[in-house]
């Protein structure tokens, strides 16, 4: 074994493990797969008899989760057989801004008319002006390949803004890294911002390691404003004021260095920047005492905690999307991490782990001579957020509506829902109405795809294959392979991008048959033949540690306390604490903020009959102070109202929430007014409670900002 490293040890599939014996009880046929209701996609085993799922578990060899499966995952059989699923092309028949009205039409049609208003706005408006925006389906690189090396369009973007944006803001500009993963198992002191792991759609084998490191002791604290169910797990929980992470993380940077506790080899050899890191914090007083009254946090806890995290190794300070959707949540991102830096707690077992991926190859190779060069700059680049990992969506309507920095008249939307998902939902409706070609690539038809020209029904991961890189701590590559027949005329990506590249005069690009072919050429710089994969359902490689010294992905090579990257944007190098852009007045007196629902997650689960049942309803979580200062009771209807707009949700009274703080629940999406039979009608959406806020550093959707009052309804 290589220094450095750690094997992975997990059983070997078998003929004789209950996932086999399952199938051929059933007389199923055993396939191997992955989940994909939320972005952690565990590997299954698929029983499939007679065209249909029988039974399904997860893949017991798996180090992603170990044979696991979470409610969200059991209940996705459904998917595959929900008669609301989008089935055949449709066209729009009614005007834009009218209720959408559609008529089935056929593929080829629907190619052709795609195509036909692709070659206008190049003409007209120059291929940049139209733009891609989907999840995170690995399948979307034939559409990168279609739109950006031959049609000529910088767009090509995920919907991490409405997610974790400004983690990866943070991550990239310090490790040089965009996606670090958390070794729990090792560590011997966690302590979360704003991350609730066990009541969020985090990774399975994430919290089952943070419960046995709990159970061999180590220390878990969670600071956040809400008494999460990872808080309710914590050996202390830290009620913190909203978006005030950063100015707490700062403080404890303080006491860790003024007290010489940070560790001076790690700091001297591999990271950029501390002394002036050190002045900063000096020049600008952030000190537990300067913090207290901002955090709510008494400064005696923040000195505390900080000793604690610099003296117990191994330790680990994370964050994923609690502490932003602030306008200041890039910089509480990096002061968080900067925690680790400081201390030494980077990529050594129980740190933040810097994970190798897989070497997946391209599965579509365009020769140079055919590809067509942008001439303007991407969107991210040309609004002014150099630093963001991604397209700031909620300044797309920008670009779309008003025409800056540039026109954008296409836009093809993949798997996610905007109008449902974005804040400021009336702006992200008019943008639709501006575009000259509007595509939803989509299993329902959604919000969003109500807004489209056309909606084109995709598969679903139970009907077609996906190779991609795993989210486990090591290098691994998971696969997704076809188990059920597609939904009516449903199509994978790549027949989709097939048929459009052909109508664009690009068929050669997309020679292949069958997912194989594709599938072949991705795992050629694997240690694994496809058919091996197909057979096992995953490969996975050894752990890697202390990559550091190896040299990092920033400029300097180093962990960069002092970002040039941020230097050359025009912002401080140095992280900086700044209030958020929206504070309750007599008018709004409370902060409103949002947490996860770990039964639903994305658009694959609201119209699930199961998953409703067990959690067919959101609600705002009010202080039991407040509550009694508004006239709230405990599972009624209240009125919740913003400066915008306001909407009717069941209130919950607890005691663990921040006084003058409010918290909806949302799971991606409730009060749906399209989607299908079970999910229309159910609960709330409160995104158009909020104005359009973009955090200025990463682009990321500030969901947060936003202050709102309360009545019974």
């Amino acid at each position: 074994m290589e220094a450095n490293t750690l094997d992975v040890k997990v059983p070997d599939a078998s003929p004789d493990d209950l996932g086999a014996r399952l199938a051929g009880i059933k007389g199923a046929k055993l396939i191997k797969s992955f989940c994909y209701t939320c972005p952690w996609q565990c590997p299954t085993e698929v029983m499939v008899r007679d065209g249909k799922v029988v039974y399904h578990k997860g893949n017991p060899a798996s180090p992603n989760n170990i044979g696991s499966r979470c409610a969200k995952g059991m209940a996705s059989a459904y998917l595959p057989r929900d008669p609301d699923r989008l089935k055949y092309p449709m066209l729009r028949t009614s005007p834009k801004g009218q209720p959408g009205q559609f008529k089935r039409i056929t593929w080829d049609e629907a190619f052709t008319f795609i195509a036909d208003k692709l070659k206008l706005i190049r003409e007209k408006w120059g291929p940049e002006a139209v733009a891609y925006t989907c999840h995170h389906d690995p399948n979307t690189v034939f559409f990168r390949h279609f739109l950006g090396d031959l049609y000529g369009s910088p767009n090509n973007y995920t919907h991490t803004s409405g997610c974790e944006q400004d983690r990866r803001a943070a991550c990239l500009t310090l490790f040089g890294h965009v996606f670090p993963m958390h070794d729990f198992a090792n560590s011997r002191y966690v302590m979360l911002w704003g991350m609730n792991n066990l009541g969020a759609n985090q990774g399975l084998w994430e919290s089952r390691a943070l419960i046995e490191a709990k159970k061999r002791g180590c220390k878990l604290v969670v600071v956040d404003p809400s008494f999460t169910e990872t808080a309710q797990k914590a050996d202390e929980w830290i009620p913190i004021n909203p978006g005030t992470d950063g100015a707490m993380a700062l403080a404890m940077c303080s006491v860790i260095i003024e007290e010489g506790l940070h560790d001076r080899d790690f700091v001297n050899r591999y990271c950029e920047g501390f002394d002036g890191f050190r002045e900063h914090l000096v020049a600008k007083g952030y000190t537990p005492a300067w913090a207290e009254p901002i955090t709510g946090v008494k400064a005696a806890t923040m000195a505390r905690l900080a000793r604690e995290f610099a003296t117990t190794k191994p330790a680990m300070s994370a964050i994923f999307k609690g502490s932003g959707y602030y306008t200041n949540g890039a910089d509480a991102g990096r002061a968080c991490y900067i925690l680790d830096a400081i201390c030494g707690e980077v990529d050594k077992p129980g740190n933040i782990n810097l994970k190798d991926w897989a070497p997946l190859a391209a599965p579509v190779n365009i020769p140079e001579s055919a590809k067509t060069k942008p001439t303007k700059p991407p969107l991210h680049i040309a609004m002014g957020y150099p630093l963001a990992p991604d397209l700031p969506n909620s300044r797309l309507p920008d670009a779309v509506i008003d025409g800056k920095p540039y026109p954008v008249k296409g836009l093809f939307v993949q798997s996610t829902n905007p109008v449902m998902s974005d804040p400021n939902r009336d702006r992200v409706q008019e943008m639709f109405r501006h575009l000259e070609l509007g595509v939803a690539i989509e299993l329902f038809m959604s919000e969003t795809a109500l807004e489209c020209d056309i909606v084109l029904p995709e598969t679903s991961f139970y009907e077609h294959a996906e190779i991609r890189n795993g989210m486990w701590l090591g290098p691994e590559v998971i696969l997704c392979q076809p188990a059920v027949p597609p939904v009516g005329e449903a199509k994978p990506l790549y027949d989709i991008v097939k048929g459009l590249a052909a109508k664009m005069g690009w068929a050669e690009h997309f020679p292949y048959q069958k997912w194989e072919d594709w599938g072949e050429l991705m795992m050629k710089d694997i240690p694994m033949t496809l058919e091996e994969l197909k057979d096992k359902g995953f490969w996975a490689g050894p752990v890697r540690y202390n990559r550091v010294p190896e040299g990092l992905a920033t400029p300097s090579k180093k962990v960069e306390i002092r970002s040039q990257a941020y230097a050359d944007a025009g912002f401080d190098p140095y992280p900086i604490y700044t209030e958020r852009s929206v504070k309750p007045d007599a008018d709004f007196p409370l902060q409103l903020t949002h947490s996860k629902l770990s039964m639903h997650c994305n658009i694959v689960t609201q119209n699930n009959p199961f998953l409703m049942e067990v959690c067919g309803e959101n609600w705002v979580e009010i202080n039991r102070l407040d509550a009694l200062k508004y006239g709230v009771l405990d599972g009624t209807y209240v009125i919740l109202e913003s400066p915008k707009d306001h909407i009717r949700i069941k209130a919950k009274v607890v005691e663990g929430l921040v006084p003058g703080c409010v918290s909806v629940r949302h799971g991606h999406g409730f009060g749906h007014w399209a989607m299908g039979s079970v999910a229309k009608g159910k609960g709330a959406h409160s995104n158009n409670l909020m104005d359009t806020y973009t955090s200025p550093i990463s682009g990321a959707n500030c969901y947060n900002e936003c202050k709102v009052r309360v009545r019974p309804a």
